[in-house]
């Protein structure tokens, strides 16, 4: 690895939504709740469809499925409790926080808005509503990455800050693998953290942003921080593919 001198302007922090920040997934609720869950999840896990075709037939099935009906629907799902003091420690810190998600805007941010927090840098799918009908808009799909995400979590991570960042992940499942594995700092839980520990990724396990916020109150006080080698190779390969 090598050093940057840390004045806080280098470090930029990127995190999943469902499972992460949401102490759920909230996606797959939805879709249980108001579509046809069981007959497309197995498909999708199995390897026979992409997610991009697994949101597009979940919510071809969905009933009564609007930004307001999902909106009330996700009032029923709580954030992370610690979440909110970390998103304060970042704008107190002027550390770039980015809630990178492939789910959909329209229960993020009624949720994080139920928790406070307002304004927050959300990069996510969305729903398009067109002559009464439902569509998928995911922004950052990316034909190079076959990640396991509808809209590629690293292209949006790469695309969205300097090429000398110190990149800082956290995650907790599959979509995260790849936008992780393009960090320098991983926090990781679950799914993720197995995958990091199957790859001898160097990661911080967590369980909560209380946990988070410890290492990085730590972080931002030491004097360097470190650019992961191979995290750094894989962003220049990535870029150069796009």
């Amino acid at each position: 690895m090598k050093s940057l001198t840390n004045t806080h302007s280098n470090l930029v922090i990127f995190c999943d939504f469902d499972g992460t920040i949401a102490r759920k997934d909230i996606g797959d609720e939805m879709f249980q709740h108001f579509g046809v869950f069981d007959l497309f999840i197995p498909k999708l896990m199995a390897g026979e469809m992409s997610v991009r075709e697994y949101y597009q037939s979940a919510i071809a099935t969905a009933k009564d499925f609007t930004p307001e009906t999902i909106a009330q629907f996700s009032s029923n799902f709580e954030i992370d409790a610690y979440f909110p003091q970390f998103y304060n420690f970042c704008t107190e810190k002027n550390i770039p926080l980015t809630i990178l998600s492939d789910g959909f805007k329209e229960y993020i941010n009624p949720m994080l808005e139920a928790a406070g927090i307002k304004g927050a840098n959300v990069r996510s799918n969305f729903l398009s509503i067109q002559n009464s009908e439902v569509l998928p808009i995911f922004p950052t799909a990316s034909e190079s990455c076959n990640c396991f995400c509808a809209s590629c979590k690293r292209n949006s991570m790469l695309s969205s800050s300097p090429s000398d960042s110190v990149f800082i992940y956290i995650g907790d499942g599959l979509s995260d693998t790849c936008a992780a594995s393009h960090a320098d700092i991983i926090f990781a839980k679950n799914t993720l953290a197995a995958f990091c520990n199957e790859r001898r990724l160097p990661h911080y396990p967590f369980r909560t942003f209380f946990d988070i916020l410890r290492i990085m109150e730590k972080i931002v006080v030491s004097p360097t921080a470190k650019v992961r080698r191979q995290a750094e190779l894989l962003r220049k390969k990535s870029i150069e593919i796009e």
